[in-house]
């Protein structure tokens, strides 16, 4: 027996139709509203709001900034963006904040876009890709995160859209303009890594187109040029207003030794396959991704190839690269999401049960283990741990076993439905853990302490690797000293009424400020504080 993928509610076809069409936005207004009871979290958004924080009090928009030094690590749009949010509204928390939700927004927009294009005969394709994507696991984590992946993500659909569009003739110059804006911004958004995502497509267009279009190459040379002379315009003179390290870390570190002799992040080849189920989750146990006669398909649609081909070239490259962050592959989800939707087109056999009920039962399985985490192994240990209380877990429990009898009763188990549990269950996930966790991950306490120390003019260090976590939430106007635990005696001898800033393993026995953070503790410490004998215990 056949069924559309559309009917699986039992609305009338128009009824379903405007679901998929319009169903998505409340559940990302959903996703979006976490905002408001999630602090900004330590170490990647409190120091991208730091270098934007910087860069705004210097009112030096070509070069960023992190505590006093240029920071070589990021190209400067995000910083730019958020900087445009704070002309227009002033200094603010909450505009940078809705960054990363727009992006993620503008990918569902354009997702729904390229789809349309890749299949123009197959309207199920353009409604159900956006539902893939909202629906997949690590997207959904990381589509309100103040960070890089959405955004480049972005810059990486509307390349895909400008390949698509370079390979049919009407639309030749409009898809390398694409190409060319999209390589450019995206050069400033994460720089070089955007080409990981956008040349494999574009270099072996005959595998999926079949053909190579009049002078594709020639084309494709000038578009690169035209992107890569976009970003010049800011490199440029940001090379030689930064000085000589800074030019030579935009210029080169960024690119090759960045990508192959780093140890940031240094991680095994192996580690996104260990971590496929996860990068792909739930759709990885929906029925239909699995259907037989694949490779016919495939050999016989051009969009599926291109599609395929753009997922398993970014899985492999940055495979090979050493440094590995599971949201690295962010821009490769659309990929996945249009490939699903592609199958989801198709009709579909009514399968067993209890195949249909798979994704609600591994969504029941993890609501069960959230339930227990204080009791699991290796995270009975962990504070944040031992402050969570099981009724996460069982919601997200309650939610799964909705899907699981939905499908158990109707023998199919609709994409909205699973995607809509994923969404509403990572909105919950955020508000049970940062209401019963956040206050280690809020570090405005700690950054308000430290801007009261500036203002009474105290002198004051960090101790180590200081990463920013400080500087916008605290409104800071000077960098902090930063010192070695070696030089600690040595700073207290000339600073004697000073306080040195320490993030410990160990809570500190005495402090003038002390606060968790994550499974740390982050104290202000005299010398008193610091280097007196600790009490004897009887």
């Amino acid at each position: 027996m056949m069924s559309n993928p559309l009917s699986s509610f039992a609305l009338k076809p128009a009824s379903a139709a405007s679901l998929y069409r319009w169903g998505i936005f409340p559940l990302w207004a959903l996703l979006t509203a976490t905002l408001l009871f999630r602090p900004i979290i330590p170490l990647d958004e409190t120091r991208y709001l730091s270098v934007a924080w910087e860069m705004w009090q210097r009112a030096d928009f070509l070069v960023p900034y992190l505590n006093g030094q240029p920071y070589s690590h990021k190209p400067p749009l995000l910083f730019w963006l958020i900087h445009a949010g704070w002309s227009v509204f002033g200094i603010n928390d909450w505009s940078p904040r809705l960054i990363g939700p727009l992006c993620s927004l503008l990918n569902l927009v354009l997702i729904r876009t390229l789809a349309a294009k890749l299949w123009p005969n197959s309207p199920i394709v353009a409604w159900t890709s956006p539902w893939f994507l909202l629906g997949t696991l690590p997207w959904t984590l990381f589509a309100t995160a103040t960070m890089f992946d959405t955004l480049l993500t972005d810059c990486v659909l509307v390349g895909m859209l400008g390949l698509i569009a370079a390979s049919q003739t009407a639309a030749r110059l409009l898809g390398w303009s694409c190409f060319a804006l999209a390589t450019g911004l995206g050069l400033l958004a994460k720089g070089p890594v955007v080409l990981l995502y956008l040349l494999p497509c574009a270099l072996t267009v005959r595998f999926w187109l079949q053909t190579v279009p009049e002078r594709w190459f020639i084309h494709l040379v000038i578009a690169l040029s035209a992107g890569m002379g976009l970003a010049l315009c800011w490199a440029i003179p940001a090379a030689a207003a930064g000085g000589e390290n800074y030019a030579g870390a935009i210029l080169w570190h960024q690119t090759a030794d960045r990508a192959a002799g780093t140890r940031i992040h240094a991680r095994p080849f192996f580690l996104y396959l260990l971590f496929l189920p996860l990068l792909t989750f739930p759709w990885i146990s929906w029925r239909p991704l699995w259907r037989g006669g694949q490779w016919q398909l495939i050999k016989s649609d051009p969009a599926l190839r291109f599609c395929w081909l753009w997922l398993l070239s970014a899985f492999l490259l940055f495979s090979l690269l050493p440094s590995k962050q599971l949201h690295y592959l962010i821009p490769a989800l659309p990929a996945f999401a249009l490939i699903c939707a592609r199958y989801s087109s198709l009709p579909q056999t009514i399968g067993k049960r209890a195949l249909e009920s798979l994704p609600g039962l591994l969504l029941l399985a993890i609501g069960g283990l959230l339930a227990l985490i204080p009791s699991l192994p290796g995270l009975a240990d962990l504070r944040w741990a031992q402050s969570i209380e099981p009724t996460w877990g069982l919601s997200v429990a309650a939610i799964a076993l909705t899907l699981t009898l939905y499908a158990l009763v109707r023998g199919r188990l609709p994409i909205a439905a699973i995607a809509a549990a994923m969404t509403v269950s990572i909105c919950i996930g955020f508000f049970y853990f940062f209401r019963d966790a956040g206050s280690q991950y809020d570090l405005r306490p700690a950054a308000n302490f430290l801007k009261q120390l500036d203002e009474q003019q105290i002198p004051n260090a960090f101790i180590g690797d200081y990463q920013g976590q400080l500087h916008f939430l605290g409104r800071l106007t000077q960098p902090i000293a930063v010192i070695q635990p070696q030089q600690a005696k040595d700073w207290y001898r000339q600073h004697p009424n000073g306080y040195l800033l320490s993030v410990n393993r160990e809570k500190p026995e005495r402090a003038g400020f002390l606060q968790a953070h994550r499974e740390y503790w982050l104290a202000f410490q005299n010398a008193d504080d610091r280097l007196k004998p600790k009490p004897h215990k009887p």
